[in-house]
């Protein structure tokens, strides 16, 4: 009798058992949102479609793996969390693209110093549009406009190095000051201007400065491998029109944001643009990790931006 009893409890402490792995079961599924098997959201960061391609001997290949960062911001119209991005949340830089096509934000790592190593967290580059010539105003579609991750400092890396555009306080002689930051053909051996010296222009496509009082001449980046952005490229990477001022304009290039106060507040406002100001004859524009936008600022301000490099490459030297 004591045995079919003891029989009967386990039984039913089985049966208890089992109700209860059903029970939490179904709170899981519910929870999860899932039916069946419980799934694994994919890794975004990952460009499995882009992994053991070989390079063969060209500049730039398309990155296997997306640069990230914590959104360490919390305002709501500012910066990453202005922009939709929860405050702890990583931000996803770039795309990792779709073959045989060229788009703004397309991630690449780029053998600019010629070592032969693709290093996807010094070299990384995103394409922006095609070149802009300055001289014929006009996009050429042979060549490419890759923007650098982060600005810089005597060439290498830096995300809190800020320098005046030009410590003149003049808009029209380029940025004389703190080009002297970019890399040069010593360092990024790989990389040659399309054309070192360029027509200066103000936001509207035009060569003068304070409304017409002054002339913006040429300006020569002497020895260096990368330049800045010009109005035009940014226009038609983000479907913009520069000097419009709209907070999250550039919320479309997201990756133009990429080490500034966007993501965290110790970092640099942002970074200088090439193009000198139609109304004012003391400054230049940038883009702004604040507001995301490309606004201006006095050009011997020299705690709010930085210099980040724009290389031109060939587009038959990019593996795409």
């Amino acid at each position: 009798m004591r045995k079919k009893r003891l029989n009967k409890i386990m039984i039913i402490v089985v049966l208890f058992l089992f109700m209860l792995m059903g029970i939490g079961y179904s709170y899981l599924s519910k929870t999860l949102g899932v039916s069946g098997n419980v799934t694994v959201k994919p890794d975004l960061t990952i460009c499995k479609e882009n992994r053991g391609i070989s390079a063969n001997g060209k500049l730039c290949k398309r990155a296997e793996k997306l640069h990230t960062e914590v959104c360490n911001q919390s305002d709501n119209s500012l910066f990453c969390s202005g922009a939709g991005h929860k405050q702890g949340e990583n931000i996803v830089y770039g795309s990792c693209g779709t073959s045989g096509e060229l788009k703004s934000g397309d991630a690449f790592d780029c053998d600019v110093d010629g070592d032969g190593v693709y290093n996807s967290a010094t070299e990384r580059f995103y394409y922006v549009s095609d070149y802009y010539d300055t001289t014929s105003k006009s996009f050429n579609d042979d060549y490419a406009t890759l923007i650098y991750y982060n600005n810089v400092k005597a060439g290498e890396p830096d995300n809190k190095a800020t320098f005046a555009y030009d410590s003149s306080n003049e808009n029209w002689h380029g940025p004389v000051t703190g080009y002297v930051e970019l890399p040069s053909t010593r360092e990024w051996t790989k990389v040659t201007l399309l054309q070192d010296t360029r027509q200066l222009l103000n936001e509207k496509g035009e060569a003068t400065t304070g409304k017409g009082s002054n002339v913006l001449g040429t300006f020569t980046y002497t020895d260096k491998a990368a330049r800045l952005l010009t109005a035009q490229e940014i226009n038609q990477a983000c479907g913009i029109t520069v000097g419009s001022y709209k907070s999250g304009e550039v919320d479309t290039c997201e990756y133009l944001l990429e080490n500034t106060k966007y993501s965290t507040s110790s970092l640099s406002y942002g970074w200088w643009t090439e193009f000198a100001h139609f109304s004012s004859s003391g400054n230049a524009f940038g883009v702004s990790g604040r507001y995301r936008r490309v606004g201006y600022a006095d050009v011997s301000e020299s705690s709010g931006d930085g210099f980040r490099p724009a290389i031109d490459v060939a587009k038959t030297d990019i593996l795409y």
